[in-house]
């Protein structure tokens, strides 16, 4: 088809569900708007109309006609992903992937799709819509440099839509860390890029709910640059959080600001309380047990919830080890902590060693119907695949148990020091409990989708 089209463009935008349990698309309360949905809307001109479909929250009509389908997906969507673009375009319609898998993986992705988008879609957006409307749409965009330097969202895109009250907002992409579990590298590559502070601040003040989440990689990469953010929004009065690195709690002036601006809790990517776990990782430092407990009470001093993340199945990790971190965990009545299973994405130095040495148990996790959410991809060294996957599983029950959250909640400092926190810990702890037994048993994609084995595999 080529030409300029004469009627208006119609164009779909879908967030796919990760996948389904017992037969059911996997569904959660805790469902926060994607950010990358609202560029897309940002970017795309008044003549143009648009459709979004989340399929977190609903299904997919298959039987709408549309000029474009445009799919952004991560790794544990990939299959789903592929799965709704091969029915579209079993339809007759064309369908465009982007996102971080598509970026990792251009070559399986470009096998389920009649475009690619990779990098950041800010740069490239214009450009396909304008293809589509001339019916000229090109089998590759690839973005160059970073989009911040284009920012513009529009969140009306989401109205009506049953989302957390929470606002993501972005002011940096990127991390000059290099954890080798982690994808961030290898998408946005070694350098970090920030909005103006200013034109952070006007975005906030435009909002309609108080609290946002600054959808960083590390809040705290920069400080000085986090130093002008916190006090450009302090004025607003907003409630935030967002991921920091620990070694922030290192400046106590710099925890003090932070705290003053609205900081309520922070995710610290702890990921070991080993440091030859650590070092392993490539992460920026590691610390006795000592250290890293007075820079946890930094942030309880100051009112910030501690939310902690923990990685399991590296080599000096055990049964013993996984209880020892949750044992630790409790005792620093963290607000919420997620115990994870080494997952190995593709792109990471860590899937490509495992891969060398022949060690996983899935390839392909991320397409494979046999894979499930609290397995293991692959063979650890310290245990068998078996009894990691048990005491990770025992680890988050007790964690979330009834007598685990009447524990934590004893933190008057941070968890319990004012109603707000305290219904916020509550909110987060249930809707966490919940959401672990509903993981439990999903798989990637959906089982009743027709898409040949061998073209899902080659």
């Amino acid at each position: 088809m080529t030409g300029k089209t004469s009627a208006r463009v119609r164009i779909a935008l879908i967030k796919p569900s990760m996948g389904e349990r017992l037969g059911r698309p996997y569904r959660t309360p805790a469902v926060l708007e994607p950010m990358a949905i609202a560029l897309l809307a940002g970017h795309t001109p008044a003549d143009v109309d648009l459709c979004f479909i989340d399929e977190r929250l609903a299904s997919i009509d298959f039987t709408q006609s549309y000029d474009l389908v445009a799919i952004t997906t991560e790794t544990f969507a990939a299959l789903r992903a592929y799965q709704i673009a091969s029915e579209f375009r079993r339809r007759g319609i064309r369908v465009i992937l982007g996102g971080f898998h598509p970026t990792l993986l251009p070559e399986e992705a470009g096998r389920f799709c009649d475009a690619l988008a990779l990098g950041e879609i800010e740069n490239i957006w214009p450009e396909v819509v304008a293809d589509i409307k001339q019916g000229n749409l090109k089998r590759l965009y690839r973005s160059v440099g970073s989009g911040l330097q284009h920012f513009k969202c529009d969140r009306s895109i989401f109205k009506g839509k049953r989302y957390l009250p929470v606002n993501l907002i972005e002011t940096s992409r990127g991390c000059r860390f290099n954890c080798n579990f982690c994808s961030v590298r290898s998408f946005y590559g070694n350098e970090v890029f920030h909005r103006p502070v200013q034109e952070v601040a006007a975005e906030i003040a435009q909002l309609k709910t108080n609290f946002v989440f600054f959808a960083d990689d590390n809040i705290a990469a920069h400080p000085e640059e986090a130093r002008q953010l916190f006090r450009a929004i302090r004025p607003l009065r907003v409630k935030w959080a967002s991921q920091a690195s620990l070694t922030s709690a290192t400046d106590e002036h710099f925890l003090d600001e932070m705290a003053k601006s609205g900081c309520v809790a922070a995710i610290i990517g702890l990921e070991s309380i080993n440091p030859l776990t650590l070092q392993q990782m490539n992460k920026g430092w590691s610390a006795d047990l000592g250290k890293i407990e007075k820079l946890l009470n930094a942030y309880r001093q100051r009112g910030i919830m501690v939310y902690a993340t923990f990685v399991f199945g590296y080599p000096h990790d055990t049964v013993t080890s996984i209880r020892e971190t949750v044992d630790f965990a409790l005792a620093q009545k963290f607000f919420m902590a997620n115990f994870n299973m080494l997952l190995p994405f593709p792109g990471t130095p860590i899937y490509d060693e495992l891969l060398e040495r022949d060690r996983l148990i899935f390839p392909k996790w991320w397409i494979d119907h046999d894979y499930r959410w609290e397995l293991p991809a692959f063979r650890p060294e310290g245990m068998t695949p078996e009894a990691m996957a048990q005491a990770i599983s025992e680890g988050r029950q007790r964690f979330s148990s009834f007598s685990g959250i009447l524990r934590r909640a004893g933190d008057l400092a941070a968890n319990l020091s004012g109603p707000y926190k305290a219904l916020l810990f509550l909110a987060a702890n249930l809707i966490s409990r919940r959401d672990i037994v509903k993981k439990t048993g999903m798989h990637p994609g959906f089982s009743d989708c027709e898409l040949y084995e061998e073209e899902i595999h080659k």
